[in-house]
């Protein structure tokens, strides 16, 4: 298992590049695309979600005995958990404070989220030990 501080970097690194991923398409399909930010969110959600698996498939959490399928299967899952509180937050802040907010409202979203990503990651998406008790993948 990896040591917490290096897994908590990797997770860094590799959240951010999906962070990055994610608020650069939301911000294309919002200025280019003229779509209102809570439709284009989940649009971008889903290309963030492509970088972060990758990476923390074969870096952050790579020592787990999970094949690529199963551990997406269980990474969409836990990811998709995190983007549901994004969302609602989101639409919550456009909501009050109006669509031109998006892109600060985003990473303040994303900052709260960003801890029950990792948790659900370490704990459950990657940890071999609650699959053998909780699921027959």
């Amino acid at each position: 298992m990896k040591s917490l501080s290096k897994q908590g970097l990797w997770f860094a690194v590799v959240g951010s590049a999906a962070a990055a991923t994610h608020f650069s398409c939301l911000v294309l399909l919002v200025q280019y695309a003229k779509l209102l930010p809570v439709i284009a969110n989940p649009m971008a959600f889903l290309c963030g979600f492509v970088v972060s698996f990758v990476g923390h498939y074969h870096f952050t959490f790579s020592q787990t005995g999970y094949t690529w399928l199963q551990a997406l299967w269980r990474w969409f899952c836990s990811s998709l958990t995190g983007f549901a509180l994004n969302q609602i937050l989101f639409m919550a802040g456009i909501n009050w404070f109006g669509n031109l907010a998006y892109w600060w409202l985003w990473f303040i979203v994303t900052a709260i989220v960003m801890v029950l990503s990792f948790l659900l990651g370490k704990f459950w998406a990657f940890n071999e030990k609650v699959s053998h008790e909780t699921s027959h993948d």
